[in-house]
């Protein structure tokens, strides 16, 4: 479709030189402020740099523009040149057509020195961290996050509290990071802020995905548990789970690749009221996590039985009770007494869409760790919040292929197919069946991946990705390596619940 767009820009152009004449020095040092010189601004939003690979990317909307306009500014001793067609400063200038992913040249002359840029448009949202000390696991280093999205006309940015996260990957090249919002240099001022059209909180998570080959494992699995949601207008989510977007991640002016944007469980995306409470599964601790045993002596800190109290925060108030009570009934009572009280300690819709969208998926990380126990106040039910699923999909946590057989549980549903209340087994079933006319049909999963396949192909930023860290994506082999054992998993889950009795 041919599109006749005419953006107006406001680019402020910034440039520093270094002692040695033959080189002009763009990679700036951030200022008091936390800020970078900027070499490019349209509409507001900056052309973000990497000045080791002597490329600029910039976030637009669509894939391609006709007759593609923008009014620029730059530094008023430079010159510049876009595909060989000089820029005019404070004016109006037809850049032609552009698409996304594809490097053209900026050329930009200052003091008589011209360097040369590959300048990329992407259709993916650019979120930079702007630092000048070394990002430690904790405690938080401050920081500015500035964030700019495909369809806005001004960056976000804001002061923040930055550190590497996840018990595993803090360890890889590749590290996941988390941050909070802060309102000035201070972390005592803490505050939310909507993200990337997200809801406002103030804790966010850029996931590295540097050992899923596809990138997209965790965002597609949590778009499907999403989707399987049952809610009703006005009636309470049965699936509380995060939102995802790709995106392109620097620090400072050196790109990282792409990362994947995230929410984090806590109070505020949960809307969790002074009652309820939240536990995270951060270890197996000797199968506890999965109901096999548990200590019950109560823990007088924030770890007990390999979980992490996250609401109420610990530091406060701990309220291990719940989860007590939960392990007495599934660890201890006898047949007759667990089937007829735990339907009053979990919510049985809740667990068994879990227990289908585990095994979808074969995440098999996931039956005893990295997931939540939620539970809210005025129902009283445990629910199981999902989390970091890239070791989906046939791959395993290290990134190594997986069989497409298997069932994967723990002692909890153990006990649930053993007993069987409220015909659990027949609501299995059944609910299997529905699934698999909706959002379990093969049909459906490939085009999840596809398109997010394909946003992440054509924004060309896994050529940075491959370069930066030696990798090798391949993100066409990854889809259809995806697509071969999801066939075989859907045909060997069928037979499973079609024979469970």
């Amino acid at each position: 479709m041919k599109l006749n767009i005419k953006i107006f820009v406001l680019a402020i152009f910034t440039l520093t030189v270094s002692c040695y004449r033959e080189t002009v020095v763009f990679d700036s040092e951030p200022d008091a402020g936390l800020k970078l010189s900027s070499v490019i601004r349209i509409n507001g939003k900056d052309a973000f740099l990497d000045s080791k690979l002597n490329m600029m990317r910039f976030s637009v909307s669509s894939d391609s523009l006709n007759n593609f306009s923008a009014f620029t500014t730059y530094n008023e001793k430079s010159e510049v040149w876009f595909e060989e067609k000089e820029l005019f400063n404070n004016q109006v200038n037809a850049f032609g057509k552009i698409e996304v992913g594809i490097p053209y040249t900026l050329k930009v002359k200052y003091e008589g020195v011209i360097s040369e840029f590959d300048f990329v448009f992407t259709n993916l949202p650019i979120v930079q961290i702007i630092t000048d000390t070394k990002i430690w696991d904790e405690p938080k280093s401050l920081g500015r996050i500035v964030i700019a999205e495909p369809d806005k006309t001004a960056y976000w940015s804001s002061y923040a509290g930055i550190e590497y996260r996840g018990q595993s990957s803090r360890y890889l090249d590749k590290k996941s990071i988390g941050f909070r919002l802060w309102q000035n240099t201070s972390d005592r001022d803490v505050y939310s802020e909507s993200l990337l059209g997200f809801k406002r909180n103030s804790d966010w998570i850029l996931n590295s995905a540097a050992v899923d080959l596809s990138g997209i494992r965790n965002l597609v699995s949590f778009i499907i548990w999403s989707n399987m949601d049952t809610i009703e207008s006005g009636g309470e989510a049965k699936h509380p789970g995060v939102n995802l977007k790709i995106a392109e991640l620097f620090i400072n002016n050196r790109c990282q690749g792409f990362y994947i944007f995230s929410e984090y469980v806590n109070q505020q995306l949960l809307s969790a009221a002074p009652e309820d409470v939240l536990y995270k599964a951060i270890d197996w601790a000797d199968g506890a996590t999965k109901f096999e045993n548990y200590d019950p002596d109560i823990s007088s800190n924030c770890i007990w039985n390999g979980w992490e109290q996250i609401i109420p925060d610990c530091d406060n108030l701990l309220r291990w009770e719940n989860l007590n009570n939960l392990y007495e009934i599934v660890v201890n009572s006898d047949d007759t007494t667990f089937k007829q009280k735990i339907s009053r300690y979990i919510d049985i819709e809740n667990f068994i869409d879990y227990f289908l969208f585990v095994n979808l998926t074969f995440a098999g990380d996931n039956t005893g760790k990295n997931i939540f126990l939620y539970r809210k106040n005025n129902s009283g039910l445990f629910q199981i919040i999902p989390w970091d699923l890239d070791a989906t999909w046939g791959r395993s946590f290290d990134g190594s292929t997986q069989n497409h057989e298997g069932i994967l549980t723990n002692s909890l549903y153990h006990r649930l197919f053993e007993t069987n209340p409220d015909n659990f087994i027949t609501q299995l079933k059944l609910r299997w069946t529905d699934l698999r006319k909706t959002h379990f049909t093969e049909s459906d999963i490939r085009e999840q991946f596809a398109y997010h396949f394909q946003e992440l192909q054509k924004s060309g930023v896994i050529n940075v990705e491959n370069r930066n860290w030696g990798n090798n994506m391949n993100l066409q082999s990854e889809q259809v390596y995806i697509g071969t054992w999801l066939a075989k998993r859907l045909t060997y889950l069928d037979s499973y619940f079609n024979t469970l009795e």
